[in-house]
C-alpha cells in the first residue's frame, strides 16, 4: 500500500491573481493529458460540442439529444419517399 499525499498549492495575491493561476495550471493540465487525443467533435450538423467518448463508436456528445436527432432526421428522410 502506498501513502499518496495530494497537496494544494498556498498562493498569496490578490483574488483575481490566485484565479489566473488556478485557471493556467487547469488548462496546463487539459491540454498536456494523453486522453487528449481521443477527443471528438460531435457529428451532429448543429452541434459544435467536443467529448471524450466512453466507447470508440460513439458519435455523438449526447445520444439522447443529438443522437436521437440525427436518428430521426434520418428516418423521415426514408419514409418520406
Amino acid at each position: 500500500m502506498s501513502n499518496h499525499q495530494r497537496t494544494t498549492p498556498h498562493r498569496d495575491g490578490p483574488p483575481a491573481a490566485r484565479l489566473s493561476a488556478v485557471l493556467a495550471e487547469a488548462a496546463a493540465d487539459l491540454l498536456t493529458d494523453p486522453a487528449l487525443a481521443k477527443l471528438k467533435c460531435c457529428e451532429a450538423d448543429d452541434c459544435a460540442l467536443l467529448f471524450l467518448p466512453a466507447h470508440p463508436k460513439r458519435r455523438w456528445c449526447s445520444p439522447e439529444r443529438c443522437g436521437n436527432r440525427v436518428r430521426v432526421a434520418r428516418y423521415y428522410r426514408k419514409h418520406k419517399e
